[in-house]
């Protein structure tokens, strides 16, 4: 959805962002989609935007490999760091899991239990932590994105420096986009969770939850580094 709402955000704005024919992009998405980007498919990036004189928005789940990270840092891009409570992420996981399995699919088929979903959850607090590594980066909660999106919206126009309307914005993404949206409920956790399973994973990532959970308001919304102490977004079992 974050995606999304940039794409949205720059296309209503005169900035067209049909599919790119660029090398980074994968061949078997229908949006600009990009994994790993070598140097070389940096440059070729740089003089498509060169040639358009606008920017374009790409959509990734990797962390920021080394060419991401000079982009970001010389100011040639701008980003944004999505991230969510664990123990609903966990659901979602299992979910697309279990759909996975029944149809056949690849993705995310061995999330079959919430220690699967937990272990690949770990992993990811190292993806956040180094984008929030980054200057420019905006901090998004998945609860503002999804039940909050016009606001969010805004966050993504200020920061992107264009003027739009919010409210169609955040319309056209929730109306005509596709956006994977699964359950589309808040804070599942308290009603789909048992809570001994809920209360281990609130002690374990509370220093998530603390910080970009519960006070994710106060945060610097103008890009500042976000990174918070080496290895302390959750508790490991050793302390």
């Amino acid at each position: 959805m974050a995606f999304h709402l940039a794409r949205t955000a720059l296309d209503l704005a005169g900035y067209p962002q049909p599919r790119f024919n660029l090398s980074a992009i994968e061949k078997a998405k229908k949006i600009n989609f990009v994994q790993n980007i070598s140097e070389d498919q940096a440059d070729e990036m740089m003089r498509l935007v060169d040639d358009l004189g606008y920017p374009i928005a790409l959509k990734s789940h990797n962390r920021p490999n080394p060419s991401v990270v000079k982009m970001v840092q010389s100011g040639h891009a701008l980003a944004h760091a999505v991230y969510r409570d664990p123990r609903d992420i966990a659901l979602s996981m299992m979910d697309h899991g279990a759909k996975s399995r029944a149809k056949g699919s690849v993705a995310f088929a061995e999330i079959e239990t919430l220690e699967d979903a937990i272990k690949g959850i770990r992993n990811q607090c190292d993806s956040l932590t180094a984008w929030l590594r980054l200057p420019g980066t905006l901090p998004l909660c998945y609860d503002d994105v999804a039940f909050d999106t016009v606001k969010t919206a805004q966050r993504i126009l200020d920061q992107l420096q264009i003027v739009g309307d919010a409210e169609q914005i955040a319309h056209v993404v929730l109306n005509n986009r596709f956006t994977q949206f699964n359950k589309g409920k808040r804070q599942r956790y308290l009603t789909d969770m048992a809570k001994s399973d809920a209360k281990a994973i609130s002690i374990e990532f509370a220093p998530l939850l603390n910080r970009f959970i519960k006070n994710r308001h106060k945060l610097p919304v103008d890009g500042r580094i976000q990174l918070p102490p080496p290895d302390q977004l959750r508790i490991s079992a050793s302390e």
